[in-house]
């Protein structure tokens, strides 16, 4: 049983379309590429969270906006060029 005052366990997640997702707080930003479609979860190689750049294993915590970033945006080829000089 919750306790009065505990952060919720669902959180909202806007996309660029202007839909919202409700997903369970602290999945990952995989695990919102899953949901939207296997293609996408795919071809996603890093996402951003209210802007900023992040790995798909992010958990998500809060009410945010999400962009998931592929192979055709420019922040995609960075992530895919710094990850693979490793």
């Amino acid at each position: 049983m919750e306790e009065q005052g505990s952060s919720p366990a669902v959180v909202s997640v806007k996309l660029p379309d202007g839909s919202t997702l409700e997903v369970p707080k602290n999945s990952t930003v995989f695990d919102v590429a899953k949901r939207i479609g296997p293609g996408l979860a795919k071809a996603a190689l890093a996402g951003r969270i209210d802007g900023k750049l992040c790995d798909l294993s992010t958990p998500i915590t809060k009410d945010c906006s999400l962009e998931l970033v592929t192979w055709k945006d420019e922040a995609g080829r960075e992530v895919f060029r710094h990850t693979s000089a490793h």
